[in-house]
């Protein structure tokens, strides 16, 4: 099995972060990045599966804190499987309000374009 391998400049095309934010969520310690003999960064398609799951977590709006707590507990191990899986259940509910606020400020957005759409027509006929 081939293991394809990455420059920092490839793999921030590859995943669409600039070099920049891959150093910092390295020095944060939301990513592990191997290094060559000349210490190098190395990067790696499991880095890149890694990278995207943190950034469903960053889209849903789970703070820099929870989400450096959660790749921690993924850096350990299975031992902190029941952690991160409460810490995602708790996000979760999070992102459940957020939804049901959304929807409910859309179906406001919603009356009142109805609202104007009624009235503007009404002037036109």
């Amino acid at each position: 099995m081939v293991i394809l391998t990455y420059s920092i400049g490839e793999f921030s095309k590859i995943v669409g972060l600039s070099e920049h934010t891959l150093r910092f969520y390295e020095k944060e310690g939301l990513i592990k990045v191997n290094r060559d003999d000349n210490n190098v960064r190395i990067y790696s398609d499991e880095n890149k599966l890694w990278i995207e799951s943190l950034l469903h977590l960053k889209n849903t709006g789970m703070s820099l804190k929870d989400m450096k707590q959660f790749a921690m507990w993924g850096h350990i191990g299975d031992e902190t499987m029941e952690e991160r899986l409460t810490l995602l259940k708790n996000h979760r509910k999070k992102v459940v309000e957020e939804l049901e606020k959304i929807r409910q400020s859309l179906e406001h957005l919603d009356n009142k374009i109805n609202f104007y759409e009624n009235e503007l027509g009404d002037c036109f006929s």
